[in-house]
């Protein structure tokens, strides 16, 4: 059975936004209707489930003390500028401000993240680059955040800081799952293991992934399965090369998928081989040049190279049977409130 439309809306991030997003680079500090303000830093990449308790902790406060509530994040990801190399991303830009304008706060403020920005210490960012657009009242982090240059401030700085100010330093534990702290490195972990229903549980909402739908070899609907290929941006994280049961979202219709993920080994060596395909199981059309995402439900199998065309004609349609099992094949239309 399909799951419900508002699980699909969240798993495909078609949040609805309620707070405005306030870009620090393009607007003038009063474009942010606001005066007094607790605010929520951090990245925020993937908007986990302790994120969200983060998020939730913070606008609590602000209602509190009657000041507005504000997330105040970062773009491009401060790995991006001042890492050793910029993580894969659990969610692109435009899904992650639309998430955090959607969880119950006033409004985001989007600071650009720039090698100029990584190098003041926490004083600088407080008092020279936030103080332009909101007073702050409360600060929300997680207790492992970090501030200004090289790091250096801990939640224990800030908040020493803060008290000479006025100014309350709030630093949360992480949301355990399984004796263990969610964060989007744990996340993408198990998204490189294949654990995709693991991953679920630590986002809120099963992992998902947009592209476009280019050309293929052609090869799928001469054996029966025709499946659409995949281009991912780059910097964006698909799970662990294997087959998965998936749901995709084209046109504001979702429809179950077999979907694989990495170069089929049996044709690794062929043009027009994809690193991501699928199956979208009841749909008739031509799909190429669409925009498509795909929500990554359960991991069925690993990849492997078949001893024969009828193998892997027998093997996919098995696969596409189990899937057609749990989800049907109708499609269901959810709108597309990107």
């Amino acid at each position: 059975m399909m799951p419900s439309i508002e699980e699909l809306r969240r798993d495909f991030c078609l949040f609805v936004a309620t707070a405005p997003i306030v870009r620090a680079d393009a607007c003038l500090p009063d474009g942010l209707d606001v005066r007094e303000a607790a605010v929520a830093i951090g990245a925020f990449d993937g908007f986990h489930i302790g994120h969200q308790e983060l998020v939730r902790r913070m606008v609590a406060d602000a209602r509190r003390r009657g000041v507005a509530a504000v997330v105040v994040t970062f773009d491009p990801d401060p790995d991006c500028v001042v890492g050793p190399g910029p993580a894969p991303k659990l969610m692109d830009a435009a899904d992650r401000l639309s998430a955090l304008a959607s969880s119950g706060v006033d409004a985001v403020l989007v600071i650009p993240f720039t090698r100029e920005l990584a190098a003041l210490d926490h004083v600088g960012f407080f008092e020279d680059v936030l103080a332009s657009w909101v007073s702050v009242r409360a600060v929300h982090v997680g207790s492992d955040f970090r501030l200004g240059r090289g790091g250096a401030a801990t939640v224990d700085v800030m908040r020493a800081w803060g008290a000479a100010r006025g100014i309350d330093v709030y630093g949360y534990d992480l949301v355990d799952i399984d004796g263990a702290p969610v964060s989007a490195s744990r996340i993408r972990s198990m998204l490189e293991a294949g654990d995709v229903r693991d991953a679920a549980r630590a986002l809120g909402r099963r992992y998902a992934v947009r592209g476009c739908i280019a050309s293929g070899r052609g090869q799928g609907t001469q054996m029966g399965f025709p499946t659409a290929n995949i281009e991912v941006p780059a910097g964006v994280l698909v799970p662990k090369d294997g087959v998965y049961a998936g749901l995709a979202l084209i046109d504001g219709v979702v429809w179950p998928a077999a979907v694989n993920a990495g170069l089929p080994p049996t044709y690794a060596a062929e043009p027009g081989s994809a690193h991501l395909e699928a199956n979208l199981i009841g749909f008739r059309g031509d799909v190429r040049g669409h925009a498509i995402s795909l929500a990554f439900d359960r991991f069925l199998r690993p990849s492997r190279v078949f001893a024969s065309t009828d193998e892997l004609i027998s093997t996919v349609l098995a696969n596409i049977a189990t899937i057609r099992d749990e989800f049907g094949e109708r499609g269901v239309d959810i709108g597309d409130l990107r």
